[in-house]
């Protein structure tokens, strides 16, 4: 979950700073609803001005939550491909599948 977290924090301060923290906010409450059509718990992630907090995921089996934040943060790579293009979100894509490589 560290991971998620860390990685979701650094895009929310470098995309945030690009495209303005509000219009980021959008995209992560996008990212949001899309997630809750496949996992409920996505509920559990709150969004705000300061950030984003998965803290209440960690009530859920381990595993699960993990599969919550994946998708949440691929949905906030799709979402910003759709604004920014899908050159960049392929790249975003291509670099978290190798951190993630890189984490296990």
């Amino acid at each position: 979950m560290h991971f998620y977290k860390k990685t979701i924090d650094d895009l929310f301060m470098s995309v945030g700073q690009v495209v303005g923290i509000h219009v980021f906010e959008l995209v992560l409450e996008r990212a949001l609803w899309k997630t809750k059509l496949t996992y409920e718990e996505a509920d559990m992630i709150q969004i705000s001005e300061d950030g984003v907090s998965l803290q209440e995921l960690t009530k859920i089996e381990p595993d699960r939550a993990v599969l919550v934040a994946h998708e949440f943060l691929i949905n906030i790579v799709n979402t910003l491909g759709h604004l920014v293009g899908k050159q960049v979100a392929q790249q975003l894509t291509k670099e978290l599948d190798t951190s993630i490589i890189e984490k296990k």
